[in-house]
């Protein structure tokens, strides 16, 4: 049944808001994944603050009037999902890539992050990486690593001071015992 002019004009309205309020949109092609699946996607995307929606061509096309159209055409091609994501791109990339291990046939196409076209294989390294907290943990245990060092070094010279002072005093007791007449 087709869409009316209204309606599809309120979509578009709707997608291009999307697109400027979010800090990006991972898109992917959904064909081979039944109802409960996709329902399934969007869960895990809404729990991690992504909205996930499915957009016809031409009016994702014209949202995106503003991006490159080589990255358009790439990432429109075929039955298109879009994710929109929040701040933690990160996370999002992680549900989706896990998604497709359940679901062969889903792939993820490519996506614009803040601006930039992201290719498919970039949004599977960007999945491995860390989450943000462990990557503060990392960087903060590596801050805090040059002081600890210093500080062991320092240790490691007092103790090697004391143990020669502790040598050199016992052989001057031995030589002065050793000089003494019994």
């Amino acid at each position: 049944m087709p869409i009316s002019r209204e309606k599809k004009e309120e979509i578009l309205k709707d997608l291009k808001s999307e697109f400027a309020e979010a800090a990006g949109a991972l898109f992917t092609d959904f064909r081979g994944v039944d109802v409960t699946g996709i329902n399934e996607l969007r869960t895990k995307l809404r729990d991690e603050g992504a909205r996930y929606v499915v957009a016809k061509r031409t009016l994702a096309e014209r949202a995106l009037a503003d991006a490159p159209p080589e990255a358009v055409e790439a990432l429109l091609a075929g039955a298109t999902g879009i994710a929109f994501v929040g701040e933690d791109s990160v996370a999002i990339a992680k549900v989706l890539v896990d998604f497709r291990k359940d679901y062969e046939s889903f792939v993820v196409k490519g996506g614009l992050l803040r601006g930039e076209f992201v290719t498919g294989e970039k949004i599977t390294l960007i999945a491995k990486t860390p989450p943000r907290d462990v990557l503060l943990a990392t960087l903060f245990a590596s801050m805090k690593s040059p002081h600890a060092s210093l500080v062991f070094w320092g240790k490691g010279l007092l103790r090697k001071a004391v143990a020669t002072l502790a040598a050199i005093a016992e052989k001057k007791q031995a030589e002065e015992g050793a000089g003494e007449p019994a």
